[in-house]
């Protein structure tokens, strides 16, 4: 089963500053969660998103795992170092410590599996999992599904995606029923003003048609 967490305003603990932390910080960008690497020493990329306030570093000697007890609601701890024996040490202490935990180097040991995710514009993602058998095997697949997205996804359908999140919260606020709420959203895509609007790259046109439509909307169905 493939679950998109909320990560919203979470904290995660990235321990291990090396490549495998830098591609999990990578899949964590634009999550809107608190992320601390934790090492040693950290690679130049990971320094250079430390600079830019996007990630938080602290270097650390990896002699216990002591520096943990720092931290406070950890809804996630990765352990990405190369030392097998203190991954396995980290992830008993997050556990212990309420969070999910993952292993980069032992997925069987995790309380999850990474799927290879291919991030389109920072509005859709498609996942490829192969349940944690190869990750290998899901970057290299998810390289050839990632060509062919490109292709077949519009950057209409990117938009309506938009326009969509737009009008559901409009709709939790004014229409009660959840099934009027369903109408109400498949009823944008079929509106040929607001679609016009989206293959024209008018997308805050098509919010203002659709605010009028939801006051409509409620009007019809009081």
């Amino acid at each position: 089963m493939i679950v998109d967490l909320n990560l919203d305003s979470k904290t995660v603990l990235v321990i291990g500053g090396g490549t495998e932390g830098m591609r999990k910080v990578h899949g964590l960008l634009g999550q809107g969660c608190d992320i601390t690497v934790i090492d040693t020493r950290v690679n130049k990329d990971l320094l250079h998103l430390g600079q830019q306030d996007k990630i938080k570093i602290i270097q650390h000697k990896m002699t216990d795992i002591s520096f943990m007890d720092s931290f406070k609601k950890i809804f996630i701890v990765l352990a990405a170092t190369d030392d097998k024996d203190l991954n396995r040490k980290i992830l008993e202490k997050g556990r212990a410590m309420g969070a999910f935990v993952y292993a980069a180097d032992d997925p069987a040991v995790s309380d999850f599996s990474y799927a290879s995710l291919t991030n389109i514009e920072g509005v859709l993602q498609v996942a490829i999992s192969t349940y944690g058998k190869s990750p290998i095997m899901a970057r290299k697949i998810r390289m050839r599904v990632e060509r062919i997205l490109h292709r077949i996804i519009k950057t209409s359908d990117l938009d309506n995606i938009l326009l969509q999140d737009f009008a559901r919260s409009l709709a939790k606020e004014r229409i009660k029923s959840i099934k009027e709420r369903k109408l109400f959203l498949y009823s944008l895509l079929k509106n040929r003003d607001i679609q016009n609007l989206i293959l024209s790259r008018k997308l805050e046109e098509a919010k203002k048609i659709t605010r009028r439509l939801i006051k409509n909307w409620q009007e019809i169905h009081k």
